[in-house]
């Protein structure tokens, strides 16, 4: 088997190719030296640009350039098909998280990368470029903040957690009013981003998230860093035959996971 620390160190590699693609394309629209190009996918909320893809591209040629029989599950289309169908390493790539937030000149946003073997998660990095942010970890060598290991919040209880979730998904409209439904806890935050929802869980700050409708790509590789840490994750797919298709998740630390996943399948 390919060792661990071998995929841990091409994730951060192909993550931080595609943070630079987003990083410059950023500064470049700022700058007024690049045009946005940006158009829907499925719904409004549901947007797409041509840095996506590019970032995508980037990240994809990265990981072939050492694995070219690895395969690829990724947001953007032109990468599954890639590979050796037989390949038992599948890469998944988000190669910009926080789409909206890059629309409207937020600096959260960031490439995540995983990967998988025989559909057990390994290893993976995600990358923060304008916040200068920079996780890994892997499957029994830990997680990692910016070089440094990974120490979760001794959270006390439910009431005492500060969680964050993905509210726009989530709301259920009633009678013209879009209407959330929260667990008993401290606060709730959603800052459209997953990687920097997972990351504030992984600086010691947050407690947990709980995600209804986000995708694969989005959660693995903070919650492998999750449960690296010491913490607890877990997710199921709405479709189980299509891994393409919305989750149900919920990560946290170790005291309040199984009250909040209890609340996840009752309310979710």
């Amino acid at each position: 088997m390919t060792e661990i620390r071998t995929l841990i160190e091409l994730a951060r590699s192909a993550a931080a190719a595609g943070a630079q693609v987003l990083a410059k394309a950023f500064t470049d629209i700022r700058s007024g030296t690049e045009k946005l190009a940006v158009r829907q996918k499925s719904s409004p909320i549901d947007l797409v640009t041509d840095i996506d893809e590019r970032a995508q591209e980037t990240i994809v040629s990265v990981i072939q350039s050492r694995f070219p029989d690895h395969r690829f599950l990724a947001e953007e289309e032109g990468a599954d098909q890639l590979g050796d169908p037989k390949c038992p390493y599948r890469w998944i790539i988000d190669p910009l998280d926080g789409t909206t937030n890059f629309i409207h000149g937020k600096e959260i946003f960031g490439s995540i990368v995983a990967v998988e073997k025989d559909g057990k998660l390994l290893a993976g990095a995600m990358h923060l470029p304008m916040l200068d942010h920079e996780y890994w970890g892997g499957k029994g060598e830990g997680a990692f903040f910016n070089g440094k290991p990974v120490k979760l919040r001794a959270t006390r209880d439910l009431e005492d957690a500060v969680l964050s979730c993905n509210v726009r998904l989530r709301a259920k409209e009633q009678n013209g009013t879009l209407i959330v439904t929260v667990p008993p806890c401290g606060s709730v935050e959603n800052c459209g981003c997953a990687a920097e929802e997972l990351g504030a869980v992984l600086r010691g700050g947050n407690d947990g998230v709980f995600f209804d409708g986000v995708r694969l790509w989005d959660i693995a590789t903070g919650f492998l860093m999750i449960e690296e840490a010491g913490g607890k994750a877990r997710y199921r797919f709405k479709d189980p035959k299509d891994h393409r298709s919305g989750l149900i998740c919920a990560a946290s630390t170790e005291p309040i996971f199984e009250e909040l996943w209890e609340w996840v399948e009752k309310k979710m």
